[in-house]
């Protein structure tokens, strides 16, 4: 009877996930009935394993914890200088945008998001502007701004790897047309079109991390005059500062191209532009895997400081309620570094605190779920999983992990569940489909 009860500790690694190369592979595997407190397995969960994009959870569980649902980036608009007292709708002085981090500005994922441009020029014609002496100047103080240090040079150039900014906008990224060399909206970006390299069947794009130099190499059959691919920008406050240059002109509202440098100590307000809801923006990021979201969140905690001040701060919330992350690696909020390194025990306890939360439904909301939506949409979709798991995903190169809950009918959690698995020799696609049964069996009742 007690061997019975220790075997889901004892599973030699072939057995937990059946898949080939599985002696050689790092597996962590922590599963945990919340009511009962009953373990149902527990596989090397203390070892550290790169999380990939589950390490979102972490990162929006501490924005949830820290900021509340209801937080909101403001973005300040305002005039700097003076009005013309000869001539009133004249503006003696520069256009400033305040950047506060927002990396949802310009997103078609929110509805509110979009249109700031337009709405500046709008706040302008209501104050009876219709001329201003200098330029769109934006404000941006975040510190070590840009792609995390930790990321692979390979990813910064595509919208995945896009960098978080003071300010943000459109997700960091524009269309490049590489036989035309220019960008839409236009950028600082100077593009190098190449001959495919060999054996390259699609579409490779490189750039340094702060480079506006961009490399595109594409197969004869893709480069045709209209042929677009988007790509990041390290220059999203030009980006934007060209998009509303355009809008203030086709308002009727003159602006120069060169700053008049004027005093920012004290701007006339203008336009304050509000984000959406912390909690809408923690749901989709959540089931869409947005990077650019999770270090925007993550920086969120102390605006003011560092990327390693906000992770200490996260470090510190953790510690203070009673999970130690001694034993855990954090470079970034998204999961994008390799050098990440989180235990499946650890990422459980903090499933665990949340779900006993006062806001444990909207925390739960924000995570795809099996067989239904965002990044889970298709595992378990024929299966009786179908609906009974919220779980986020989490997948780099020979990475593959899932963390989140098993769900009773009414889709309230019922256990925690984390599965990471590092250093695998199959395809990825029989990785998911083992640890698939390992859930059906792990669930059968």
């Amino acid at each position: 009877m007690m061997l019975a009860a220790l075997l889901p500790a004892l599973l030699a690694p072939a057995a937990v996930l059946d898949i080939d190369g599985a002696e050689s592979t790092s597996i962590g595997i922590y599963i945990k009935d919340l009511k009962t407190g009953r373990v149902l397995v527990d596989h090397n969960s203390s070892l550290a394993l790169t999380p990939a994009s589950v390490m979102k959870v972490i990162t929006s569980a501490t924005a949830m914890e820290m900021l509340g649902p209801d937080f909101r980036f403001v973005t300040h608009t305002g005039l700097a200088g003076r009005r013309d007292p000869r001539k009133r709708s004249r503006w003696e002085g520069d256009l400033v945008v305040r950047g506060s981090g927002d990396p949802t500005l310009g997103s078609d994922r929110f509805k509110e998001a979009l249109g700031m441009a337009d709405s500046i020029a709008a706040a302008l014609r209501r104050m009876g502007i219709g001329e201003i002496s200098g330029t769109v100047v934006i404000e941006e103080s975040m510190a070590d701004a840009g792609p995390v240090p930790t990321w692979e040079v390979e990813d910064i150039a595509w919208p995945y790897g896009a960098g978080l900014y003071g300010f943000n906008y459109a997700g960091n990224t524009v269309a490049a047309l590489p036989a035309k060399g220019i960008t839409r909206p236009a950028s600082s970006l100077k593009i190098r079109l190449l001959p495919a390299a060999k054996g390259q069947k699609g579409i490779d794009v490189a750039r340094g991390a702060e480079a506006d130099n961009l490399v595109v190499r594409a197969p004869k059959a893709k480069r045709k005059p209209d042929w677009s691919v988007n790509v990041s920008v390290p220059d999203p406050a030009g980006v934007f500062a060209g998009v509303l240059r355009g809008k203030l002109r086709a308002a009727g509202i003159a602006i120069g191209s060169r700053a008049a440098g004027a005093s920012r100590a004290s701007l006339t307000d203008v336009y304050a532009h509000r984000s959406p809801l912390a909690a809408d923006i923690l749901r989709d990021l959540m089931k869409r895997s947005d990077n650019l979201f999770a270090e925007g969140m993550l920086r969120a905690i102390d605006p003011e400081g560092t990327r390693g001040d906000c992770i200490d701060a996260e470090r510190d919330h953790w510690a203070d309620r009673g999970i130690s992350p001694r034993f855990t690696i954090i470079r970034d909020g998204s999961g994008l570094s390799r050098s990440n390194r989180l235990s499946a025990r650890f990422i459980s306890d903090v499933l665990e605190t949340m779900a006993g939360g006062q806001r444990a439904s909207t925390w739960v909301d924000f995570f795809p779920v099996a067989g239904v939506d965002g990044t889970l949409k298709s595992f378990g979709k024929k299966t009786r999983l179908n609906g009974r798991l919220a779980m986020k995903t989490g997948s780099v190169a020979a990475v593959q992990a899932y963390a989140g809950y098993r769900l009773d009918w009414e889709g309230r959690p019922t256990h925690t569940v984390v599965v990471i698995v590092n250093g695998f020799f199959c395809p990825r696609a029989r990785v998911r489909g083992a640890i698939e049964k390992m859930l059906l069996n792990t669930f059968a009742n």
